[in-house]
């Protein structure tokens, strides 16, 4: 699982480095396109209000019934002359007006669709090269096709002046045109000027690259600042924090020793939030260890209290308690198939005739002394007082084997202390013992077990008794 975790897991400064990337990317295009749009409005705007001086100044020259005059008759009156002349020396003046002209459009056909009524000319083209020269009456081919002329009608019909951009054989212009009305209101022409824009289009290129590269070179400083910063007051001390954190985990698996139970803090210089969640796992750890110890003490508490309820508070040895625990168990063996099962009893003789005549301390003197006894005879066996006189061993391994030859060594211990004369008479233990070993075609369980070799020990006890009274 750790290997998987490591494989999947996205690292922090990776995902903050790519986060920082694209966010000033984005940034930079969104900045650059904005500032472009700015610009380009910016210069549009300038260049309308040049073209919209320009209109002006040459509507100061023309006199709209004049003009009207001049087209319904097709001759050039003096004041039409004039205005030419006008015309003529603005767009010698400004060398960027590609035309200044007027047209009337006459109908929304493919040709014949628009009537050239004015049209300036520069010095050269108008008196010297005059090929190709416009003049009052002139009616287009195919020069307007029907969509131009549908929007010439639209502003001379319309108010105010009309910006627009069109592609020429010879560049990009920028155009404003603007109705021509005669006294009562009624348009009689469309009065326009073409602004050479070509440059525009490579200046603002040339902004917007200059732009850019601002903008760009100013998020990678700004992404470099970033990066350091983060790194020192975010990424490395949560890698610092990690690297503690998972090796206190994988040193406090399992462990039991409290006071290996310790957390290496990282040395966090940066004062924020990760500082805080530093001494907050610190203080999380040492509440842990102080949990820890606590659950410790109560075990072993548990496990004392667990002692002492299955011993024997005389003898030392287990209590009935745990027997009745390890005939259970000895029952589940049965169940499961287990033969080899065995079990003795043992019983102190005259243990009320003792207490009645030494008292009870010289009668538990008795208890302890056969409890010796038995554990060293059977020392491959667990033993355990089941009574106030009563003893119990589960015979194992040698002792199970040997169960013949140990009983008849217990008689001969038991007869060797009965002839000692430097024991008192309450040392001078007597007790008989019997046992039985599980057969099944005898056991349906351990009780069954249980009651033959108590009723072993009894025949013995009567067989020692009978023996005394002779």
């Amino acid at each position: 699982m750790k290997v998987g975790r490591e494989k999947n897991r996205r690292p922090l400064n990776r995902s903050i480095t790519i986060g920082c990337v694209v966010f000033i990317i984005i940034l930079c295009v969104l900045l650059s396109l904005a500032n472009l749009s700015i610009y380009r409005n910016y210069v549009y705007s300038d260049y309308r209000g040049y073209i919209t001086d320009i209109l002006a100044l040459t509507m100061d020259y023309i006199d709209g019934d004049d003009l009207k005059s001049c087209i319904e008759t097709g001759v050039e009156s003096p004041r039409y002359k004039e205005t030419l002349l006008s015309m003529d020396n603005l767009i010698d003046h400004f060398s960027d007006i590609h035309y200044l002209y007027a047209v009337r459009p006459l109908n929304t056909e493919e040709t014949g669709s628009v009537m050239s009524v004015l049209s300036a000319e520069r010095y050269y083209d108008r008196y010297i090269d005059t090929e190709g020269n416009l003049y009052l009456g002139w009616i287009s081919d195919d020069e307007y096709d029907s969509e131009t002329a549908a929007q010439l009608f639209e502003i001379m019909n319309g108010d105010g002046i009309v910006f627009f951009e069109e592609q020429t054989e010879w560049g990009t212009d920028y155009t404003g045109a603007v109705p021509i009305r005669d006294s009562s209101g009624e348009g009689i022409a469309v009065l326009a000027v073409d602004i050479d824009i070509s440059f525009i289009n490579d200046m603002i290129k040339e902004y917007a690259l200059v732009n850019i590269g601002i903008i760009a070179a100013s998020g990678l400083i700004f992404i470099g600042i970033f990066l350091l910063w983060s790194r020192r007051n975010i990424t490395i001390p949560i890698r610092q924090l990690e690297q503690s954190a998972v090796c206190f985990a994988d040193h406090s698996h399992g462990q039991r020793d409290v006071e290996a139970l310790s957390f290496d803090a990282p040395d966090i210089k940066a004062n924020n939030e990760i500082k805080s969640l530093s001494d907050a796992v610190v203080k999380m750890t040492e509440d842990m260890r102080e949990y820890v110890s606590e659950i410790i003490s109560v075990e072993k508490i548990a496990e004392n209290m667990e002692v002492l309820a299955n011993r024997d508070p005389l003898t030392g040895i287990r209590n009935k308690t745990a027997y009745d625990t390890e005939i259970r168990r000895l029952q589940e063996g049965i169940e499961t198939g287990e033969k080899k099962i065995g079990l003795a009893v043992v019983d102190l003789n005259y243990l009320k005739r003792i207490n009645d005549t030494y008292g009870h301390e010289k009668g538990n003197v008795a208890i302890k002394k056969l409890c010796s006894v038995i554990c060293a005879i059977f020392d491959h066996s667990p033993v355990f007082r089941i009574g106030g006189d009563e003893f119990a061993v589960v015979l194992r391994g040698t002792d199970y084997d040997n169960c013949e030859t140990l009983t008849a060594r217990f008689y001969e211990i038991i007869h060797a202390m009965a002839e000692e004369e430097t024991l008192e008479p309450w040392e001078k233990v007597s007790a008989a013992i019997g046992f039985a070993f599980y057969d099944e075609s005898l056991d349906d369980d351990i009780n069954s077990v249980f009651r033959r070799a108590d009723h072993s020990m009894y025949e013995q006890k009567k067989s020692m008794k009978a023996v005394r009274e002779e």
